[in-house]
């Protein structure tokens, strides 16, 4: 009987989060770099419209890095000027084992994808600062 309570559960929980995921609004970057791929389907035009959204991620980090800079004490800053030093080195780091890994494939379906591991990473970024962002002005 336990083991069924918790498979239910499991299950229970599961299928919320699935729902959840569904509702949640796709980010307009998202939406602007499917748009863009709907024009041009080739492997230099999702290259393109990847690299675009690559540096609209980058500027969205950047903005919510510097809004969520301006809500805290300078002590505090200092903490996230800290947090995002190293998150820096992560990220390039990061970067350089994508290289690496993608160097090796043959195919230039890859280009694209090599692009799209990185917007993966500065968007992740992008989006944890605006939750703290969020999270300070009371938008949760």
């Amino acid at each position: 009987m336990r083991t069924t309570s918790i498979i239910l559960a499991v299950l229970f929980l599961g299928a919320a989060a699935l729902a959840y995921a569904e509702k949640t609004p796709e980010h307009p970057i998202d939406k602007a770099e499917e748009a863009c791929i709907d024009k041009d389907g080739s492997t230099a035009g999702m290259t393109d419209c990847a690299e675009k959204a690559y540096v609209s991620w980058d500027r969205e980090l950047n903005r919510n890095y510097n809004a969520l800079s301006k809500k805290l004490s300078p002590r505090d800053r200092e903490v996230l000027k800290a947090a995002q030093k190293k998150w820096l080195e992560y990220r390039d780091q990061e970067f350089k084992l994508i290289d690496t890994i993608y160097s090796q494939l043959q195919g230039t379906m890859y280009i694209p994808l090599r692009v799209e591991e990185r917007i993966a990473i500065v968007k992740q970024r992008a989006l944890k600062l605006g939750n703290h962002l969020e999270l300070l002005r009371g938008d949760r």
